[in-house]
């Protein structure tokens, strides 16, 4: 069977997100961004710790709740499968066991390349991998740190180059100095934690390699890092540009590396990004004022 843009689960193929994406918050609450609510979002985030990603972690099951805008056109043959909150995997499992356990797929022609997790003890690691056919081609782990990091979804056309989403929870992994727009965690003036928080890859569908990637942030009022969780897979438009929405428990970051100025909860943003991820087009959210607004 030709599968596309679906994940197969039980079974049967279903579509997963195709281009369309909901909006996350990570668990905050409050009627205003700045305050004692604020405060309390911030403390809800700002405790998570390094390993507390587990294989059923709620905060997942959370996300995705909010209302981002519509993903915009996408260009034409650009494909997305994404399952919130990611899926086990192994580099040793087939691809029937993989599209059986429900993995985001993608395939075009003879290749497929799905992503998900792999658990190994306490941590977990982003995993990507290709088949040929029913032959495994190559298995990537993008970071292997103490950091857990879920590859939840891709977006590809089955040419050299498929978008990667990840979340990765706290710093110190290799998915930093990638040469993207924001290439660390807690990047400038910006300290660090543990919130989780959303990452864009893009991976070279020859052999597996994360060539580029930025980190999507958000920022507590105390300047530390704050969860942003990601709405869904980017999508790819006409010109070549990546558009990636998510969601955040306190104020996104803005062009400047600094947090925008909003008024209240929530904070449902979009990013559009330059095909090699390191210039941001433009940026807005929900109650907020971007430096670089969207048209």
């Amino acid at each position: 069977m030709q599968r596309r843009g679906g994940v197969r689960r039980g079974g049967s193929v279903v579509l997963a997100l195709v281009l369309v994406a909901g909006c996350g918050d990570d668990g905050g609450s409050g009627p205003s961004a700045d305050g004692a609510a604020d405060g309390a979002a911030d403390g809800a985030d700002g405790g998570a710790t390094m390993g507390s990603d587990g294989p059923a972690d709620s905060a997942d099951a959370a996300d995705g709740t909010g209302s981002a805008p519509p993903p915009g056109p996408a260009a034409e043959g650009w494909e997305s499968a994404y399952v919130d909150g990611g899926v086990g995997l192994g580099c040793d499992r087939s691809l029937a066991e993989i599209l059986d356990a429900g993995a985001p797929a993608l395939t075009f022609g003879d290749t497929t390349i799905a992503v998900g997790f792999e658990q190994v003890g306490n941590n977990q690691n982003p995993i990507v991998v290709r088949f040929d056919g029913d032959a495994p081609v190559w298995c990537q782990r993008h970071e292997t740190e103490g950091p857990d990091g879920r590859a939840l979804g891709l977006t590809w056309d089955g040419g050299d180059v498929a978008y990667v989403v990840y979340t990765i929870v706290g710093g110190g992994s290799s998915l930093e100095g990638r040469g993207g727009w924001i290439g660390s965690y807690a990047p400038g003036a910006i300290s660090g934690g543990g919130p989780k928080v959303s990452y864009l890859g893009r991976v070279e569908a020859s052999d597996g390699s994360l060539s580029a990637g930025t980190f999507i942030i958000a920022v507590k009022s105390d300047n530390k890092v704050n969860s942003h969780t990601p709405a869904g897979p980017p999508t790819v438009q006409p010109n070549g540009d990546v558009r990636f929405t998510g969601g955040s428990a306190h104020k996104p970051i803005d062009q400047g590396l600094q947090a925008m100025d909003c008024t209240d909860y929530p904070f449902d943003s979009t990013y559009v990004l330059s095909p090699d991820l390191s210039t941001m087009i433009c940026a807005e959210c929900t109650n907020c004022a971007s430096q670089q607004p969207c048209e």
